[in-house]
């Protein structure tokens, strides 16, 4: 990323967060429909908790396939027959794709009773699969929910297809292709699916190129570890900014005066947007109080606020969670004295827009919508 480049995009994000709220974007907006493969098959992808060949407990749709391309294949370390040749051809896809692809492979096993963390890493090894691949096993009934979800799943392990399924969740583009086939036809596949889910770009949109816009995204807002109000530890943009919407606000558990009003107000903006939350719109709430609010309390909180999955509340180390609001212009040094700003926006494009916290719930729901409409 050249520093010029940089520069321009911390300069278009401090504009864009500085700008006065309108309290709907133009109401004749037209909506820039995400074009999608003419292939394109209807995936879900449960939310199962998984295992990689490390050992490391993994959530399939928020870890590995939440905000990614991705291409998943299905196999068995047992296999005689097509399961080395499938995987030596996605080895061959991902060392094309090169480093810092942003493509995430995933295999799947079809052999949960065999098929150990131990196993699959040392079934992996000979491919010398890079960064970013995970071999999967788990419990029977996960493994065969993401199987059967994905369209993996054979009552005969043996009678397996070399398929690879290859798509991103956020545009909703999915296609099949031969795991057998050529490398480049894979990669074509991955190429046309990246090019589906791309998001218009405000920030030199005829020199830069989806990987370093996404680049430029990961060094401003940072990987930051924050952890949430179930205790688990989050990187602050590939976990939760990367590859989709979010709304940002700031606020402290002992609060006295705009903390529970503001939450209560977007629990009803959680509950509008409905399903999307936790997919391709992620909402955030980001403490001012770090010394004070714990995952606990912050779980006592967002429970008697009735807040529901897809919206984390974070607290963390104070250099860290200090770190972040400062990127985000919601640093203070008395928590009393927090802004009461709802920040909404998109990495993927650049555009960011700020609001009160209070606006209408029919305001703020048309803005996330409406986010990269033409301006």
């Amino acid at each position: 990323m050249k520093p010029r480049m940089l520069s321009r995009w911390k300069s278009v994000v401090l504009v864009l967060l500085a700008i006065a709220w309108r309290p709907a974007l133009a109401a004749d907006a037209v909506v820039v429909p995400v074009p999608k493969a003419s292939t394109s098959l209807d995936i879900e992808v449960p939310d199962v908790e998984l295992v990689d060949q490390t050992g490391r407990a993994v959530k399939l749709w928020t870890d590995l396939v939440r905000g990614q391309t991705v291409a998943i294949n299905f196999i068995f370390t047992r296999c005689k027959t097509i399961c080395s040749p499938m995987t030596a051809t996605l080895a061959r896809v991902q060392k094309d794709l090169g480093p810092g692809s942003n493509v995430r492979f995933i295999s799947i096993t079809l052999d949960v009773a065999n098929d150990t963390p131990e196993r699959m890493a040392k079934f992996a090894e000979p491919f010398k699969p890079g960064p970013g691949w995970s071999f999967l096993t788990g419990e029977p009934a996960k493994v065969k929910q993401a199987l059967v979800a994905l369209g993996g799943y054979v009552p005969d392990k043996e009678a397996h297809r070399p398929t690879v399924l290859v798509g991103n969740a956020v545009s909703n583009t999915w296609t099949r292709v031969d795991g057998l086939g050529s490398p480049s036809t894979i990669l074509a596949a991955v190429r046309e699916v990246q090019a589906a889910s791309a998001g218009p770009s405000e920030l030199e949109s005829q020199e830069r190129d989806a990987r370093a816009q996404d680049a430029a995204s990961a060094r401003y807002f940072t990987n930051t570890e924050l952890v949430d109000q179930h205790g688990k530890t989050h990187r602050f943009y590939e976990d939760l900014v990367r590859g989709r919407k979010v709304l940002i606000n700031f606020a402290f558990t002992s609060c006295k005066g705009a903390c529970s009003p503001i939450t209560k107000h977007l629990a009803q903006v959680q509950e509008k947007l409905g399903g999307r939350v936790g997919k391709d719109i992620t909402m955030i709430t980001l403490s001012v109080d770090p010394a004070n609010d714990t995952p606990k309390s912050l779980g006592t909180f967002t429970q008697k606020m009735g807040v529901k999955p897809g919206w984390y509340f974070l607290t963390g180390a104070r250099e860290n969670i200090s770190l972040v609001l400062k990127k985000l212009g919601g640093y203070v040094d008395d928590p009393d004295a927090h802004n009461t700003t709802l920040l909404i926006g998109d990495a993927a494009t650049g555009m960011w827009v700020k609001s009160p916290a209070m606006a209408r719930v029919e305001n703020i729901v048309y803005a996330v919508e409406h986010l990269n409409d033409p301006r």
